[in-house]
């Protein structure tokens, strides 16, 4: 059963962003404010991922192998990934690089960021929560789940280990205690970030009011000014999905980093292994989300997920599935173009590499992105038994101009895939429900 035309269909690919700009154009201003606080969330699926996929491989890596190999991981991802920025900041542009690592966390879902003072020394902002850390210790996971969230041996908890290791790269590479932060005692969650000035000691970097708008999203600024009778806003509102890119594409680049060392030191069984653990299970805890939904909400859901996962795309509907045409996906097949991490992304330069050897985890295919795996990981997990929502054909990206494609099952459709996609994962037959 098809329920949409293509014209229709269309209209269903749309981002928000587009929704609101007609809202705009229309002067509704109700349904303008609703689809502004609906955009200031939309990521937030994305950022609860990464906010449980990051910590499961910090805490794997240290229960497996201990806290100097889980160091000694961090520390060269973390070189690699802090490359750009101190460069950046090492050529005079510290105003942008503290602005570029302060909105990084602002756009870290649930996230409050607030300036503390800006003197001749230091810039610093307080965060109450910070949004991954912050966020992990007041859901409550370290207690809930101690076999992989405990603190380290120095009590740093864990997901706040991998930030710890960003500043130490950024600072060493600088040559200066650039960028701290300090965890707050008394307040759960709560953490004190701070820039010392280098080349721009003694100086104003920030404006007053400048220094409170660099800490609001562009949904924010924009529901203010309107509050304000002002609607001069379209800059704020068009492609509003892309704003979070640089946080999207930190984790992802964070990940492919401890993926490639993984592969590199343990080998692809290991691997595997690895990202049944700590990706496999930090996605089931989505599954709940798309049981409640019927297919039209699916559908909806996974429109506005990738925009804000990046990708550029178009939707195909079939009888019994929807049909995600990513050309480019906006994670793995961005990194395949060589279209991240400010353009220095490629996989065989740094630390980034393709895995050589064909294997279960990566569709069975040779010279395969590492970062991918985990797509190949999920779809094994979903054909044991799993939903149906997020099934990628694993050989239609097969070179990087290529696009990526993601089925989603409607409700009522047979657990059934071709043998060919079940062969990808090293499967004979898909599991009943």
């Amino acid at each position: 059963m098809k329920y949409f035309t293509e014209d229709e269909l269309l209209k269903e690919s749309r981002p928000l962003a587009d929704l609101a700009l007609e809202a705009l154009e229309a002067g509704k201003v109700k349904n303008l404010y609703y689809l502004l606080n609906e955009m200031n969330q939309g990521h937030a699926g994305l950022c609860g991922l990464g906010l449980q996929w990051l910590p499961r491989m910090f805490g794997r890596i240290r229960n497996d192998f201990g806290e100097d190999v889980l160091d000694g991981m961090l520390g060269k991802s973390c070189s690699y990934l802090m490359e750009p920025y101190v460069e950046e900041f090492s050529g005079g542009d510290e105003k942008g690089v503290i602005t570029q690592i302060i909105q990084m966390w602002m756009y870290q879902h649930s996230a409050h960021i607030v300036p503390i003072a800006e003197n001749d020394d230091e810039v610093a902002f307080s965060l109450t929560p910070c949004g991954s850390g912050g966020r992990f210790l007041l859901a409550g996971w370290p207690d809930t789940t101690p076999e992989i969230f405990r603190p380290c041996s120095d009590g740093t908890p864990i997901f706040c280990r991998g930030c710890k290791a960003l500043q130490k790269a950024f600072n060493a590479a600088c040559g200066a205690e650039v960028w701290t932060t300090e965890i707050n005692e008394d307040l759960l969650g709560g953490c004190t970030m701070r820039f010392s000035k280098q080349k721009s000691k003694g100086q104003k970097l920030f404006e007053p009011l400048e220094l409170y708008q660099v800490v609001k999203s562009r949904c924010q600024q924009a529901i203010e000014r309107i509050r304000e009778g002002d609607f001069n806003v379209r800059d704020l509102i068009k492609d509003q999905h892309r704003e979070w890119l640089p946080y999207h594409d930190l984790m992802i680049t964070y990940a492919v980093c401890i993926q490639a060392e993984i592969y590199r030191q343990k080998g692809s069984d290991y691997l595997d292994d690895f990202l049944k653990e700590t990706y496999d299970t930090g996605f089931a805890m989505f599954y709940p989300v798309y049981d409640a939904l019927d297919d039209l909400g699916l559908l909806r859901m996974f429109v506005q997920l990738w925009h804000y996962h990046q990708a550029t795309f178009r939707v195909e509907e079939e009888e019994d599935r929807f049909a995600f045409i990513l050309d480019p996906c906006g994670s793995g097949g961005r990194m395949y173009r060589a279209d991240m991490h400010k353009g220095r992304f490629e996989y065989g330069k740094g630390m980034p590499c393709l895995m050589k050897e064909p294997a279960n985890i990566n569709f069975n295919r040779k010279d395969y992105p590492v970062y991918c795996t985990h797509c190949a990981s999920s779809n094994r997990d979903q054909f044991d038994g799993k939903p149906f929502t997020f099934v990628i054909d694993g050989h239609a990206m097969k070179d990087p101009k290529s696009p990526c494609v993601q089925y989603l099952y409607k409700k009522a459709a047979r657990r059934e895939v071709s043998t060919e996609m079940l062969a990808q994962v090293g499967k004979t037959e898909v599991a009943p429900r």
